[in-house]
């Protein structure tokens, strides 16, 4: 049976499991990569993006194909994206349709009554896709499949049960990257890929603190795939594409297991020695677990820090770490010289931005290689955005919108009053992402003395702080500006050359 995927921009670990699992069992599977050149998560120019528009130019492709069955995964921030392109495809042609990934997972109920989407995958989806292909192919889908949500014909709609989460994640092949360089085809020289699934924390505002409560009693939190199974797929990958330099594991957690991560330190410095970037918790960061990664040949880690404010970290964020161990996770990965990359959560509910930012003096004594700030969004069923709805911080058209994968994905509003600061600004907001921006690009003595002096009050509010930070992405160097530069680079150069050849010719 002939498959279809679409994918948004760039690679996308979960599409390809499902295809590795799918191509195993005889089927035919391509991917069609909509490039949103101009209009992604990150550079919105609508004018450009109309001239280097694809998805015109995919239709055509999807056509040309004919598959049986197309299948979209997607998050929130793409699900709006999805929908267009899904709605699209259905007014062209009468193929069936599947939604799947983490939004759909949260909102099925919701995800199913479009009229262009025929099926919901709920849950981990590689053996509820090859169920269904397998049924497809024998000429009819098969309505109990678990994990699967279906619209009969008739309009009916069949929810059938979860199944447990997947417990050998060896069993699973590895994850198909060939068919990621076939409809992408441009060189990162990155190989990107994941050790495990799931997360031992639940932090509020994650989604992951929904997906506990979804999966409860369907199997562990997190689950490692074995280090020998890591080593055999970079190995393969290694042999195939000479050019990769780098290897980034985008896992939740990084080296919670010691002990599998001795064994992985040991056998990735011996067998791949390239170096790679990873994220980890601060409770993960000991001692001999840094030791480990600086053996192993690790140059980046990302921790999520979010806020250094005790009382609101425990009880509003659900991270339960103290200040004493995530500050000597930060002087234990710098005494390393492994680059630090900090995720900080600001914009509050019932929270003064000036307490916000007196706490950030620490990053003066340990200033990281880059500092990340991200307003605080509220997404499905979350324990936040339960907090935030029934707090009135959001309104219950903003949770719609979230709900429906909007825009604001229920951003905080600036007139939100808090307790100890009075109603809170746009002018104070961007004030505090503009002095967020500044702490990367000057000497950690002046931080200290704008933050002691609060000179950050004074930031002229014309200063644009989307502008400030692509200036500072464009200036950072570390190993994973340099990774995202690099993958932005090539998209944009290979789509817009395709674009650029098939206008020249037409003329």
């Amino acid at each position: 049976m002939k498959i279809a995927f679409i994918n948004e921009a760039d690679q996308h670990i979960g599409i390809q499991y499902l295809t590795a699992v799918l191509k195993a069992n005889g089927h035919e599977v391509r991917t069609f990569s909509d490039p949103r050149l101009f209009n992604d998560l990150y550079i919105t120019i609508r004018s450009l993006n109309r001239i280097f528009d694809f998805q015109d130019a995919i239709l055509k492709d999807i056509a040309e194909f004919n598959p049986g069955l197309i299948g979209f995964s997607v998050s929130s921030p793409i699900y709006q994206w999805a929908c267009t392109l899904a709605a699209k495809i259905k007014k062209r042609m009468d193929i069936p349709i599947i939604f799947g990934g983490v939004h759909s997972t949260a909102v099925p109920e919701r995800v199913i009554q479009k009229n262009f989407i025929d099926m919901v995958c709920v849950g981990e989806g590689e053996f509820p896709i090859l169920e269904l292909a397998n049924s497809m192919d024998r000429g009819q889908p098969d309505y109990t499949i678990k994990n699967i949500w279906f619209k009969t014909p008739q309009g009916e709609i069949i929810r059938n049960e979860i199944r447990p989460l997947i417990a050998d994640l060896d069993a699973l092949p590895f994850p198909d990257q060939d068919l990621f360089y076939s409809s992408s085809s441009y060189d990162t020289r990155s190989y990107v890929t994941m050790i495990s699934r799931g997360c031992p924390h639940s932090c509020s505002y994650c989604t992951m603190s929904y997906l506990h409560d979804f999966y409860h009693g369907k199997g562990k939190r997190i689950r490692l795939r074995s280090v020998q199974s890591i080593i055999n797929e970079i190995s393969g990958v290694l042999q195939k594409h000479k050019n990769i330099k780098r290897v980034m594991f985008p896992d939740n957690c990084f080296g919670t297991d010691i002990a599998w991560l001795r064994e992985f330190s040991r056998e990735y410095s011996h067998k791949i020695a390239r170096e790679f970037f990873c994220v980890m918790h601060p409770a993960s960061v000991t001692q001999e677990a840094v030791a480990c990664l600086k053996e192993a040949g690790c140059r980046s880690i990302s921790l999520g820090i979010q806020a250094w404010d005790a009382p609101l970290r425990y009880t509003l964020l659900n991270r339960k770490v103290s200040n004493e161990v995530m500050e000597n996770a930060l002087r234990l990965i710098l005494g390393a010289r492994i680059e630090l990359l900090i995720d900080n959560l600001f914009d509050f509910p019932e929270y003064s931005m000036e307490r916000y930012i007196e706490s950030l003096e620490i990053y003066t004594r340990y200033k990281p290689t880059r500092n990340y700030f991200y307003k605080l969004h509220f997404y499905p069923h979350t324990q936040m955005s339960q907090i935030a709805v029934q707090n009135h911080w959001i309104t219950a058209a903003e949770y719609e919108d979230c709900l429906e994968g909007g825009d604001t994905l229920g951003i905080l509003r600036y007139d939100t009053s808090h307790g100890d600061g009075g109603p809170r600004s746009g002018r104070e907001s961007k004030q505090a992402q503009i002095l967020f921006v500044l702490m990367d690009l000057i000497p950690a003595r002046w931080t200290k003395i704008i933050i002691q002096k609060k000179w950050y009050r004074y930031f002229p509010p014309f200063l644009n702080p989307a502008l400030l930070t692509m200036l500072r992405t464009l200036l950072a160097n570390d190993f994973e500006s340099r990774y995202f530069k690099d993958i932005t680079f090539w998209r944009y150069r290979h789509f817009m050359i395709k674009k650029l050849k098939t206008y020249f010719r037409k003329k």
